[in-house]
């Protein structure tokens, strides 16, 4: 979709796969991210294998990109279809994307089953129940049909982590090629989910993190048992809290493991001292993401350019290589805004820079109210197809300028 391929580990779906008891229960993975015909390789693995349960999980609901949308579901269906021609397996559906709009995603794909949110521990217990013939119509994040109607049950955000991910399920060496490296969950900021009825709710008020020494660990293993150099800290802020970054990196300095590692930062507390802990513990690109709010006054864009800029100009002086995420388009946006964000990429000069036409919209959120108030959609389900925000007084000449601009800079990337 734009001038880079880069192929993430599915690391949802190994959580998924370390709450199976292999002691009880048989377990195959089929990682379709490298496959050249998805649907007839799961329709061959399912033939053999004979499974009771099938669970899919979904990454995406599309490619997020507003020059060439690519909606994802269409396929899934097909294979749902599949699926169902060779086997009488119960299809149960997750993931993050299946997540964002459960009940509509449900009712569209129409899986026997689905589990929304936090369902890693969820979907064993269902695998248990399902074996033995329990009840399972509480399971948090469940969504079933009832009388021709689709029910949600509420979610709840209880990972943990303590059980190790399968990788050992998935081609890492293929994976390590393939990307910025492995995923290694750090920390999850709270997030939004809908309840039964239909409102967004917060997670949690407070991230999600883990200790130090238990991502050490998970690093050690795959550094150990996998021979991975090269890992991907999964983590919207790496540098928040600014004393959880340092323990990392202090740890991942003493553990001298000999890592190269890439991770999010964004604005707020960060220092030198935190660049130069990156650096040693083995740091060798910060991602960071520019405006991507749903206001960009002008006022706003020079207070979020300057926050940015306060990174990148650390990153800079500590020697960091960074890439940044500009979002246009967005509301409110004007051709003085515009050009205001293209000379701070120009001043900026990042490693590579991604320039993202318009905003997905997302349920649950201002911009989604925006988006029905305006009339560019009729109800929030309307979000499972690609649907984009792209402010109306910069419509009819933003992409044009964009891409004159990005012409003569091959490390600009727009989307």
């Amino acid at each position: 979709m734009d001038r880079m391929t880069v192929r993430p580990v599915p690391v949802g779906l190994a959580y998924v796969a370390a709450h199976i008891d292999t002691a009880r229960h048989a377990l195959q993975v089929l990682d379709l991210m490298f496959a050249e015909n998805a649907t007839q390789d799961s329709a061959t693995a399912v033939q053999h294998f004979q499974p009771d349960v099938i669970g899919l999980s979904l990454r995406n609901l599309d490619n997020q990109s507003y020059l060439h949308p690519v909606w994802h579901l269409p396929a899934v269906k097909d294979l749902i279809g599949r699926l169902r021609a060779v086997s009488t397996a119960t299809i149960v559906c997750g993931g993050p994307a299946f997540s964002i709009l459960p009940s509509a995603c449900f009712d569209y794909l129409t899986p026997d089953l689905g589990l929304a949110g936090d369902a890693a521990a969820s979907f064993g217990q269902l695998v248990e129940c399902l074996a033995t013939g329990t009840a399972f119509g509480n399971l948090p994040g469940l969504v079933y049909r009832d009388g021709g109607n689709t029910v949600v049950r509420e979610e709840r955000f209880t990972a943990q982590f303590l059980t190790p991910p399968r990788l050992d399920l998935l081609d890492l060496r293929r994976y390590d090629k393939a990307g910025f490296g492995i995923g290694v969950v750090n920390k999850l900021a709270p997030y939004y989910y809908a309840t039964a009825d239909g409102q967004g709710q917060r997670s949690s008020t407070d991230w999600r993190m883990r200790p130090a020494a238990e991502v050490l660990e998970e690093v050690r293993r795959l550094r150990h048992d996998h021979d991975i150099r090269k890992v991907f800290f999964i983590d919207s802020g790496f540098n928040i809290p600014l004393r959880h970054a340092k323990a990392l990196c202090e740890a991942l300095i003493e553990a001298n493991l000999g890592l190269r590692w890439n991770s999010y930062l964004r604005p707020g507390e960060c220092d030198a001292e935190l660049i130069e802990l990156m650096k040693r513990s083995g740091c060798s690109l910060a991602l960071l993401a520019g405006t991507e709010g749903y206001s960009v006054e002008p006022a706003e864009v020079s207070l979020t350019l300057e926050q940015v800029g306060r990174l990148t100009a650390l990153c800079r002086q500590g020697g960091l290589p960074f890439t940044l995420a500009i979002g246009f388009g967005t509301p409110g946006e004007t051709r003085t805004t515009v050009d205001q964000k293209l000379a701070f990429l120009h001043q900026a000069a990042p490693a590579f820079a991604t320039l993202r036409v318009a905003s997905r919209v997302l349920p649950h959120t201002p911009l989604a109210k925006l988006a029905l108030a305006e009339g560019l959609i009729q109800a929030e389900a309307d979000l499972l197809r690609p649907t984009f925000y792209l402010a109306p007084s910069v419509r009819d000449w933003l992409v044009d300028h964009l891409r004159a601009a990005a012409e003569p800079e091959p490390r600009w990337h727009l989307l």
